[in-house]
């Protein structure tokens, strides 16, 4: 009876000893998960967008307000460019691969991504390869900072950055023409009748 009782012991102690090693594996697993969030959480003045297509597009904060290629930018458009740069979201690493296969599926050819550097005076804080769209054209594929992982990212990346200098240019301000006063004088006198 007594050796019943040691062996139930045994069985418990071992029961439990087995679902405490699952659990840290579990805890220490899920740690690990694929699923991560790319955010700048520092202040910073220029967003680099190089493409074959597009060629380089300079966007650079002056305090309140962005320039594009030297020229003011629509700050609606910058803030847009911004936002996204600022926080990347991703859903999944799709693969480690550098292969060239894997380069040319997710769309990571020169002539095919888009690089987006985010720095402040010259320190990079997130150097952003955009390759293809995935099947529902609001996930893109993404490498970042120059790893091997590409990721599946949600927000449309590659419609937001895929954009020329001069879409993200300020509207051009039309000047009103001058009021000719000297006319609109005269045809007032030659209304008002002579009462002398």
């Amino acid at each position: 009876m007594k050796d019943k009782l040691l062996l139930r012991k045994l069985v418990l102690l071992g029961g439990i000893a087995i679902l405490a090693l699952i659990y840290v594996l579990q805890v220490i697993l899920g740690s690990r998960s694929s699923v991560k969030d790319f955010i700048i959480d520092k202040t910073y003045d220029t967003i680099e967008i190089t493409s074959q297509e597009n060629g380089t597009i300079l966007l650079k904060r002056y305090g309140d307000f962005w320039k594009v290629n030297d020229e003011e930018a629509d700050s609606g458009k910058a803030k847009m460019i911004s936002d996204a740069a600022r926080s990347i979201k991703t859903l999944s690493v799709i693969s480690t691969s550098t292969s060239e296969d894997a380069i040319e599926r997710y769309g990571f050819t020169d002539a095919q991504k888009i690089t987006v550097k985010v720095s402040d005076n010259g320190k990079e804080y997130l150097s952003l390869e955009v390759g293809k769209d995935a099947a529902n054209g609001q996930q893109n594929y993404i490498r970042v900072n120059g790893k091997n992982e590409i990721y599946l990212a949600s927000g449309a990346l590659k419609q937001r950055f895929n954009v020329k200098a001069d879409e993200l240019k300020a509207p051009k301000k039309e000047e009103a023409p001058a009021a000719e006063a000297a006319p609109a004088e005269s045809a007032a006198a030659e209304e008002t009748p002579n009462l002398l």
